[in-house]
């Protein structure tokens, strides 16, 4: 098992000598971890000092800056060591603060949030300081009742329990979608009318995926038909349908991962991450496209490869084929996701490039903050954008509640050996107060997977995408893809990222992606990549139950 591995490698972790804590001068850091520690001194040697790393992308650091100067203030007289009063933050932003490497290499700083950590494998190598008693203790000192495991979505609190400890707080979520420009779409009537055709923001909109008229999604493409329809009519108006960034291809796979949850529902998808229960739409489908039902099957783990004939697969395979691909007119790749986004937000503004959706994670808007301010200090009024709501596959799964995944495997953490604990434990505290819970969807324009009320001074500022998201959030099923069976855990090639979503072996050739896979072979069909996923994981599943 993975914690067999890891055992095995901790020897040569800790003979890195792990060193964290306030103002550890001297201390020569892991170039994997960034920022700069062992350069920094307190500016007043009086005060505490503590570090707070965090990931500089698209959700930036500004939220972390604002709390920690709150917090300093708070404590301006609180002694967290003997000999000191008050509180000196840093907070270190680095693109090098890479989640997927900290489970081998030294932590440097005493309070981390990071993306794409592997939870377990840290938890097994020591590295994460034990938080049940930040996670469990009610918010007294801050005025709440409630405890931070309270608001923690209840998939995620199982997750994070080991043994009836917790070592980490997930930290912000994100969802994979085609953004759309809501002003496009009303200036091109790009809206579908309750007639068939064709209209905009004000006309008579026909029922969205959700089936009812007077929601949110109304004009909005109900079926994988229709959004083939909608494709047509956006080039029509000699728009680029979608655009998407050639170094973030996982973009596009993770989007399809949501479109297949989407089709199974949050009963179906949850047996991809408990393998336990009845597996009600399994197919199998011949060379032509025929489809047969397969009886109901009871799934374990020892028969887990057969949810790879799940028929949301299939379905979304299609979609790519028949639906995304069927002209090389409906999209473009750009360079980087930071050009890509440039381009779609100044498309028809400053450029001639107009583009009705983006491929994308719910950070996006965040991410293009330089390109959006560009846009207003030119003198030029930015658009409004909303997350695309996700077609169903056919007619009669209209009406069917959403499902979404939340996939960013991100958390805020300890290092086990940090100097300043109770310092870090009660600024963890501050930060998932409700207040500050709050202002950091205000400054990122995005949620966090514990429950908490956005405040009217946050609400005020939020962008119309950041609306959506808060909105698809309350209307729909929302799952968090962890899994904490050691099978699981122990074979990255099989689950890691989206493996378990889109490997597969076609012709003796390994693929992750069938966006990739659909560009690179164009006589290839849904029908051969989806027989090639059950046929690898079938032959391989024996190795690892």
């Amino acid at each position: 098992m993975k914690k067999k591995l890891i055992a095995m490698l901790l020897t040569l972790a800790m003979a890195l000598s792990l060193l964290a804590g306030c103002g550890n001068i001297g201390v020569v850091e892991n170039p994997n971890q960034g920022g700069n520690a062992g350069n920094n001194a307190p500016v007043d040697s009086n005060k505490s000092y503590m570090t707070v790393a965090t990931w500089d992308g698209g959700i930036g650091s500004k939220w972390l800056e604002d709390a920690a100067a709150l917090f300093e203030e708070m404590h301006k007289d609180t002694s967290f060591e003997e000999g000191k009063k008050g509180i000196e933050i840093e907070v270190i932003a680095s693109r090098s603060f890479d989640g997927s490497a900290m489970a081998y290499t030294p932590l440097a700083h005493d309070v981390y949030f990071v993306e794409a950590v592997d939870y377990y494998a840290m938890y097994y190598n020591d590295q994460l300081a034990d938080i049940t008693d930040v996670l469990t203790e009610p918010l007294t000192g801050y005025g709440e009742d409630k405890t931070i495991l309270e608001k923690i979505d209840p998939s995620l609190q199982a997750a994070l329990n080991m043994d009836d400890r917790y070592y980490a707080v997930p930290f912000y979520e994100s969802f994979y979608s085609f953004a759309y420009d809501l002003d496009l779409w009303n200036e091109k009537s790009f809206y579908i009318s309750a007639s068939g055709g064709w209209t905009d923001a004000e006309g008579d909109l026909a029922a969205g995926p959700d089936g009812q008229t007077g929601t949110d999604d109304d004009g909005l493409p109900a079926t994988y038909d229709d959004f083939g329809k909608l494709i047509t009519r956006i080039k029509d108006a000699g728009v680029i349908p979608f655009i998407c960034a050639g170094n973030a291809q996982d973009y596009m796979a993770n989007l399809l991962y949501e479109y297949w949850a989407n089709y199974e529902g949050l009963e179906q998808m949850m047996l991809n991450y408990e393998f336990e229960g009845t597996a009600t739409d399994l197919i199998n489908v011949d060379a032509n496209g025929n489809i047969t039902k397969l009886p109901e099957t009871e799934i374990t783990f020892d028969n887990g490869y057969e949810l790879q004939q799940q028929a949301g697969r299939y379905y979304t395979l299609k979609f790519v084929k028949d639906v995304l691909l069927s002209s090389e007119d409906n999209f473009k790749v750009y360079d980087t996701h930071i050009n890509t986004q440039k381009v779609f937000v100044k498309g028809g503004i400053t450029n001639d490039t107009t583009v009705a959706m983006i491929v994308e994670g719910s950070w996006w808007e965040n991410e293009a903050k330089a390109s959006l301010e560009e846009l207003v200090a030119g003198g030029y009024e930015r658009h409004n954008y909303a997350v695309m709501p996700m077609p169903h596959a056919t007619a009669d799964k209209v009406g069917q509640k959403q499902t979404w995944l939340a996939m960013s495997e991100s958390y805020g953490l300890i290092p086990a050996k940090c100097d300043c604990m109770e310092a870090a434990k009660e600024f963890m505290r501050y930060l998932h107060t409700d207040e500050r819970l709050s202002a950091f969807t205000g400054e990122t324009n995005m949620t966090r997977p514990l429950s908490y009320e956005l405040l009217d001074r946050d609400a005020a500022v939020i962008s119309t995408y950041a609306k959506s998201t808060i909105a698809l959030k309350e209307n729909s099923n929302v799952i968090y893809p962890v899994s904490s069976i050691p099978e699981v855990l122990d074979n990255d090639p099989l689950f890691g990222a989206f493996c378990w979503a889109w490997l597969s072996n076609v012709n003796g050739l390994e693929y992750k992606s069938p966006w990739i896979y659909f560009l690179e072979n164009a006589n290839g069909t849904p029908e051969d990549y989806f027989a090639g996923q059950k046929a690898l994981f079938e032959s391989r599943w024996s190795s690892i139950v």
